[in-house]
């Protein structure tokens, strides 16, 4: 069996995914798999993907790419599994520095890369680095910091994501793109957590089709995640409460001044309300005071535009 199992949902992505591929064949570490999941594509993305000998390709009608990411962990063969979308890239070093900190830490559950952004051509002249990681007994644990860009940052041991359920299917995979804030959490008390804060181990791509631009998907995933947590569905109980929210608050108060920014002022105020409480805890008394004077100069540009 490979040490790793590369995982690529694709969707319409024939003029992105041989940069891609490319990336994850030219890995300095050879023991891995790579998995394609055709997730519906109208472009001829699956036909590219099987002109690759070394490459598994799995198609299913459009169900989005939680699910995805789902039927490729079905197919995985790897002790871990790393996740890339199809627009983003590798380095050479990428799977040679992950191997290394599994090894120095152990039978770790969840790992998250570091990224670098770029727009348009792939970035040049990034170099590998010396490893250095923070490393926590789970991922609740890992305080009030962002730990990880998109899912292309996920390396997670096959059985701990097996134990939790995968990423969310369809019908909901389709709705939201929040699939990935949802499984931390469902990760959220999987022993251990670490993140690579050196070398750079993938290029994030910036454009406009990114599934993050998406606001409704953004502001649908929010309220999934916050109904989640209200129903306790995710791992820690009470005593681990506060954890939970401060993970979940620090990625949904963007997301409700961008209620604001984008002219959802009523979806902004409900968010605010859902997420007050939590922010009243976490002392997060800046943004309790900013929303409302931000939402009613929003209000006024709306009625006076």
């Amino acid at each position: 069996m490979p040490f790793f199992s590369v995982i690529i949902p694709a969707f319409n992505r024939a003029t992105l995914i041989r940069e891609t591929l490319d990336s994850v064949l030219g890995q300095d570490f050879k023991d891995f798999e790579v998995i394609v999941v055709d997730d519906g594509s109208t472009d001829g993305t699956a036909e590219i993907a099987r002109n690759y000998s070394n490459v598994i390709v799995v198609t299913q009608a459009n169900a989005g790419p939680g699910e995805a990411r789902n039927v490729g962990v079905k197919h995985a063969r790897g002790e871990y599994l790393a996740f890339l979308d199809s627009d983003d890239v590798w380095f050479p070093w990428t799977l040679t520095t992950y191997h290394r900190v599994i090894r120095e830490h152990g039978s770790l559950a969840f790992m998250a890369g570091k990224p670098i952004v770029f727009k348009g051509l792939v970035p040049f002249g990034v170099s590998s680095a010396p490893i250095q990681t923070a490393s926590f007994p789970d991922y609740l644990s890992s305080g009030d910091e962002w730990r990880w860009f998109s899912v292309s940052s996920f390396v997670i041991r096959r059985d701990a994501i097996l134990a939790v359920g995968g990423f969310v299917s369809a019908p909901i995979s389709k709705q939201i793109s929040g699939e990935d804030t949802d499984l931390t959490l469902r990760l959220g008390t999987s022993p251990s957590f670490v993140q690579v804060l050196s070398p750079v181990t993938f290029a994030y791509r910036e454009h406009e089709t990114n599934l993050v631009k998406d606001f409704a998907k953004r502001l649908a995933a929010a309220n999934y995640v916050i109904k989640q947590e209200a129903a306790g569905r995710y791992p820690g109980g009470a005593g681990r409460r506060f954890e939970r929210y401060r993970v979940l608050s620090r990625h949904f108060r963007p997301v409700a001044l961008g209620c604001l920014h984008s002219g959802h002022v009523t979806d902004g105020w409900c968010l605010y309300r859902d997420l007050f409480w939590w922010n009243w805890q976490l002392r997060k008394f800046r943004f309790l005071a900013a929303f409302p004077a931000l939402a009613a100069w929003s209000s006024l540009k709306q009625r006076f535009a």
